[in-house]
């Protein structure tokens, strides 16, 4: 995933993004002991919550349903006032203050699982110049990055169609390429595929990870365990704290916690554990296909 901010009269030239970070190896993404509660809730959504994300990470975020993970993302990105924390910070932006709420909103792209939520104009490209034009962009800065937005996300052919009339994926491209038509530092993804049939899931997954090229830090949220390999890191969720913060495989190879959390592995990693139960147990938990394959060859 890949990149960061200019201003508008500076737009950042052939980047998803915007300018690389600036070395500083501060988070982008700081905060501790997040807490949130709905009006009228008798427990936090979120309790004392850590998490850092630094420049150019994909972190997965994942948890059954009402675990915390959608109301995290809108924190993150600014739409939610927390109700606390000892810090809270995105891209420099105090989380804690309307003021840095409202910045954090203009560093901090957020993507949600109904991509028809954020399509707002007349048709494709209109929409991707959407948030280009609020913000006071020159026209023909506007038009350079439209375009370019357009190809990055195979949406070129589509600039003159009305969103009602596009498939979900594209219309979830189309959303994804506003998003980041305005320069971001971060991208938070809240169940981007969860609305998709397959063949719309993978033109959107294509998508993301076409981004993991630069500088951009990402919050990847889910509930489908296949799309949390290859994350740099994965943080699981429970009733509004984290119970796990490392690498897949830790999360993957601790099959009690998976089923506690009320979450399955990847296919290739269920697969490898009925083939288990049957007795052909496999060296090693495969994740992926390939590894599978690779597993079932050295079982031979």
């Amino acid at each position: 995933m890949t990149p960061p901010s200019a201003r508008p009269s500076e737009p950042a030239a052939a980047t998803v993004g915007g300018s690389a970070a600036s070395g500083s190896e501060a988070p982008l993404l700081d905060v501790r002991d997040l807490r949130y509660r709905y009006p009228g809730a008798p427990v936090d959504a979120l309790g004392g919550l850590d998490l850092t994300v630094t420049a150019g990470e994909f972190v997965a975020v994942v948890g059954a349903n009402g675990s915390g993970k959608s109301t995290l993302a809108r924190l993150l990105g600014g739409l939610e006032r927390p109700a606390g924390a000892s810090l809270a910070v995105a891209c420099g932006c105090d989380l804690l203050s309307e003021e840095g709420r409202m910045a954090a909103r203009r560093e901090v792209g957020v993507l949600f699982q109904n991509p028809e939520n954020q399509l707002v104009a007349e048709c494709v490209e209109d929409d991707v110049a959407f948030g280009l034009e609020n913000l006071g962009w020159a026209p023909e800065a506007i038009r350079a990055r439209v375009d370019e937005m357009l190809e990055r996300f195979w949406l070129t052919d589509l600039s003159r169609r009305e969103p009602h009339l596009l498939s979900g994926g594209q219309k979830q491209r189309t959303a994804l390429a506003g998003v980041l038509a305005v320069p971001r530092r971060v991208l938070v993804l809240d169940e981007p595929t969860a609305m998709l049939d397959p063949a719309g899931r993978a033109e959107v997954l294509d998508a993301v990870h076409g981004l993991r090229t630069g500088g951009l830090a990402v919050v990847y949220v889910t509930q489908e365990m296949d799309e949390v390999v290859g994350a740099d890191r994965v943080v699981a969720l429970e009733a509004g704290s984290v119970v796990y913060a490392g690498g897949v495989g830790g999360l993957f190879g601790d099959v009690a916690l998976v089923r506690r959390l009320g979450l399955g592995l990847p296919a290739a990693g269920e697969l490898a554990l009925e083939l288990a139960a049957a007795g052909r147990p496999l060296a090693s938990l495969p994740l992926t296909p390939d590894e599978l394959v690779t597993a079932l060859e050295g079982a031979r």
